[in-house]
This record gives structure tokens, C-alpha cells and sequence, in this order.
């Protein structure tokens, strides 16, 4: 079976797919817990828990491979779908109005007070903040230890907007300047990913980029020295793009879903052994590590066939109030909620709390932070471009607010009768 003989195009329609909202909004609430995780296992992180939990690092290590991934495949798809209702031109500068500035408001107003942080506890830093965000701003490299510098300034957790934006901005060049060039790599690859092979051929292809450019370029989020992340990430983003409208796709995807989840299950069993045995080794055996690379681009794309077939299944008609301002809000609660983790966290590890209820209230807190943050912002015309908002229309500014005009108009006339 093939999966596309026709142009994308023809598979693309206007109507709103409510399962990708559905996991968009489920891999932004794992990042924002992964990242509070982060505070308590031993990986680098901007700052840590004096009191680590290495075991933490198994159930993390759930989500890693196929996390982000899941991301760039839905951008993908959300780019596919505006190109529908938008020329090449205007497809890009919507895409630049919603991604740069939140990526210059981070690198600006969010990231200097992360990285001073940063640089007080893993740096022994003993200046103001003040002193600080002049050398911040002044592409200051002094910031150093044996196996670590800052690099400032930074896009700190919102590298993935920058990532998107140049993958979206490399996939319209190569339509305006190779036309038709997407419809033949569609028609190529769609007849090597038909049935079975839509779960096995990009597991391999993914196990092959960690062989070949994991161990050369690790990760780095620094765009310039990141090549393992830009071919797996950019080969998503373009698997979104030209395939996740197409009915066949779902269909595989909803007939795979119970084979990849035991393939799934396994890979990640295998995996996280790997990681146990070998933990602290300074050398491991080829005749391990590449068959391991190969599990590895399973676990990857099998949780991603699992996450797709069973958000076809079941989401597909899922609508309703919760969706829709989850929809929403999520963009604004990713962006704002590194900074809330860290400064919470911050503050919490000099109380010393029992550590259960510490991750309680930093888990709360960071919820509670950036859902007051997003009902600030959504009201706000000159605050909602910084947080990926779109402008609100007349409608929604005339409802704005409305409990605090309700209260205005029941306060007011005792005001002016006031002496």
C-alpha cells in the first residue's frame, strides 16, 4: 500500500484537527513537569536541588527520545495546514509575527534573570543583578569552569521557537526555489512508508542519524554545532508537513498503535538498562552502542505511532471549552514556565521543606504562575505578540474583563455619592 499518489494538496483540508491539539497540548505538559524533574536528578540544568533523586532519571527518561520529536512532527502539520489558507510570503511572516517575538522577549526580558541564577550557583557569581545584566548584554564569556561556560546572551528554553522558525523559513525556500519539489518527495517517500513500514523505515532512519551524528554532535541547542538535532528534528518537522493529513497515514497509524506499544515498551526497557550498566563508563563497546542506537530510533518512533493512533482513536472528536483554551494558553505557559520553575525552586530549597511537599507546592506554584501569567496576557493587546498571542479581535477585547467591570459598575455610583 502506498500512501500518497496525489499532490499534498489534495489530502489537506480545512478543518480543524483536534487530536493534534490534544498532543501538542500533552507534550508541553510533559516538557513543563520534565522540566521541574530537572531540579532533582544530576543532569545539567540551569540550577539543582541540593537534595537530588537520581532514581527521578527513569521515568524522565520516558519521554526524552520521542518528546520534542512529537513537537516538530505537529508544527509540521500546523504548517501544512496554514499553507492551505496562506501564500508562501504570508505563510512566513505569520509564522515570524508568532515566533520571534516571544523568542526576543525570552532572550531580553526572561532568560538574564535565569542566567544570573545560574551563574550565582554554579559559578560562585557575587555581584548585583544590575553588574550582572550589563555583562549579560555585552556578550560577556568569562563565565567558565573546566567543562562548562555561559554563553549569553541566551534563548535558554526557547530554542525550539528558533528551531521552528528557521526549519519553516528552509522549508519555503526550498518551495520557492525548487517548485514541485515537496510533491515529489512526498510521492518518493510515501511509497517506502506504507503499512508496516511507516513504524519500521523512520525508527531506522532514526537510529541511523544517532550512529552517525549523535556521538560526533551531541546535543547542544545552539543551532550553529546542533547537526544530530537538526537532521532528526527537521526530518519530523517535514514528515508533519507532508504526510500527517493524509488519511492513509492515520489509518496506519490507528491499525500500528497496539504493534509499536509492546516495541515501544521494549526499546525503552532495553534503553533504560543500557543506561544503568553503562552509567559513568568512559568507554563503551561499538557491538553494544550500535545496536542500541537502532532500539534507541524504535523507542523514538514507536511512542510516536502509539501517541498518533491513539489520539486518532479517541481524541479525533474530543472538542469542547477545555481544549480550546488549552489550545491557547499552552504556547504562553511553555514560554513563561522555566523562569517560574526556577525562581520557585529557588527559594523553596532555602526552607528545606520535606521533599514530597516541596515538589508539591513547586509543581502548584509553577501551574498557578503561569496560568495567571496567560489570563494577564490574553487581556492585554500590547502583552499578547511577546507570549505568541495572536491579536484579539474586537469581540474578545470588548469581553475582556468582565467580573472587574461588573464590580467597576457596582462601586462606582457609591463612589461619586461619596462625600
Amino acid at each position: 500500500m502506498t500512501i500518497a499518489r496525489t499532490a499534498p494538496e489534495d489530502n489537506v483540508t480545512t478543518n480543524r484537527r483536534t487530536e493534534l491539539d490534544w498532543l501538542r497540548i500533552g507534550a508541553f505538559a510533559l516538557l513543563i513537569l520534565f522540566h521541574i524533574g530537572m531540579f532533582y536528578v544530576p543532569w545539567e540544568w540551569e540550577i539543582k536541588s541540593p537534595r537530588l533523586v537520581p532514581w527521578l532519571q527513569i521515568p524522565m527518561d520516558w519521554s526524552t527520545p520521542w518528546r520534542l520529536l512529537l513537537l516538530f512532527v505537529i508544527s509540521g502539520a500546523a504548517t501544512r495546514f496554514m499553507s492551505v489558507r496562506l501564500a508562501p510570503r504570508a505563510l512566513w511572516q505569520s509564522r515570524s509575527l508568532h515566533l520571534l517575538p516571544p523568542l526576543l522577549f525570552a532572550v531580553v526580558v526572561l532568560t538574564p534573570p535565569q542566567m544570573y541564577l545560574r551563574a550565582i550557583e554554579q559559578f560562585g557569581y557575587h555581584g548585583d543583578f544590575g553588574h550582572f545584566l550589563r555583562r549579560y548584554f555585552d556578550f560577556d564569556r568569562s563565565f567558565c569552569r573546566p567543562d562548562d561556560c555561559l554563553t549569553m546572551p541566551n534563548w535558554n528554553h526557547l530554542w525550539f521557537v528558533a528551531y521552528l522558525w528557521i526549519y519553516t523559513s528552509l522549508l519555503l525556500a526550498l518551495q520557492a526555489c525548487v517548485p514541485g519539489l515537496l510533491t515529489r518527495m512526498r510521492h518518493l517517500a510515501g511509497r517506502q512508508l506504507g503499512g508496516w513500514r511507516l513504524l519500521v523505515v523512520p525508527a531506522l532512519v532514526l537510529g541511523l542519524a544517532h550512529i552517525c551524528l549523535e556521538h560526533f554532535f551531541p546535543e547542544t541547542h545552539d543551532l550553529v554545532d546542533d547537526w544530530y538535532l537538526h537532521a532528526i528534528f527537521f526530518l519530523a518537522f517535514l514528515f508533519g508537513y507532508l504526510f500527517i493529513f493524509s488519511d492513509e497515514v492515520w489509518r496506519d497509524f490507528v491499525i500500528l498503535r497496539w504493534i509499536a506499544l509492546p516495541i515501544a515498551l521494549l526499546s525503552y526497557a532495553a534503553h533504560t538498562a543500557y543506561i544503568l550498566h553503562f552509567q559513568g563508563a568512559s568507554f563503551i563497546p561499538l557491538d553494544v552502542k550500535v545496536p542500541l542506537s537502532l532500539v534507541y530510533g524504535f523507542e523514538q518512533w514507536a511512542w510516536i505511532v502509539v501517541a498518533f493512533g491513539f489520539a486518532r482513536r479517541h481524541l479525533a472528536s474530543s472538542d469542547g471549552a477545555v481544549r480550546r483554551y488549552l489550545t491557547e494558553a499552552i504556547f504562553p505557559y511553555y514560554i513563561v514556565h522555566q523562569p517560574a520553575i526556577i525562581f520557585v525552586a529557588y527559594e523553596l530549597a532555602k526552607l528545606r521543606l520535606p521533599l514530597a511537599l516541596e515538589a508539591t507546592i513547586l509543581i502548584g506554584s509553577t501551574g498557578v504562575i503561569c496560568a495567571l501569567t496567560f489570563e494577564v496576557v490574553r487581556r492585554v493587546s500590547l502583552l499578547r505578540p511577546w507570549f505568541g498571542l495572536k491579536p484579539a479581535r474586537s469581540g474578545e477585547r470588548d469581553a475582556a474583563w468582565p467580573r472587574l467591570r461588573h464590580w467597576r459598575n457596582r462601586i462606582a455610583p457609591n463612589l461619586r455619592e461619596m462625600p
